[in-house]
């Protein structure tokens, strides 16, 4: 059925000359993301199993905070460090906890009990537990609706950032 007037799916699979399969990897963390006035920002910074939505949210946390960052600090160094002492740490044991804890070790959980098989859930993982899991995930993930919710905003409205003084900014030519 994933035949479209615009693509045929089953057509194009059987017309490839070759198939890639490439697993899921992540990355070690690092101790820091930034190296003088270079940042790394998004995957290059913290790459990490795509679970629960990871690399598009740590995208927007990422730039809602490095905007945060150069409103307080300028466009400088000082905003840099800031953003990178900030979170590279919690965003590296985010990315550990994934390894394991992400909310696929719900599934882990399920296969050490019974194996895979069972025939209700809830006599394998629990309501309260799953929910206690999930919210453990959420909390470390900064994903809890509540609290996102109840934050103030992180950026007052109208804000501007202040360039960066003449003696930081890098000589063109």
């Amino acid at each position: 059925g994933w035949t479209y007037d615009w693509l045929d799916v089953p057509a194009l699979i059987r017309g490839a000359e070759i198939a890639y399969e490439n697993p899921m990897i992540d990355r070690d963390p690092v101790e820091t993301w930034r190296d003088g006035r270079v940042l790394l920002l998004g995957d290059a910074a913290h790459a990490m199993y795509p679970t629960g939505s990871n690399g598009a949210s740590q995208a927007i946390v990422d730039a809602r905070e490095l905007g945060v960052a150069m409103v307080g600090h300028g466009a400088t160094e000082a905003a840099l460090a800031a953003f990178d002492t900030a979170f590279c740490g919690p965003v590296s044991a985010l990315i550990l906890r994934n390894r394991g804890a992400g909310p696929f070790g719900l599934l882990n959980m399920v296969n050490d009990r019974c194996g895979g098989e069972f025939d209700a859930i809830d006599d394998v993982i629990p309501a309260a537990e799953r929910a206690e899991f999930m919210a453990g995930y959420k909390k470390a993930a900064g994903f809890a609706i509540e609290a996102l919710n109840a934050a103030a905003a992180r950026l007052p409205e109208g804000a501007k950032v202040r360039p960066a003084p003449a003696d930081t900014v890098a000589e063109a030519g």
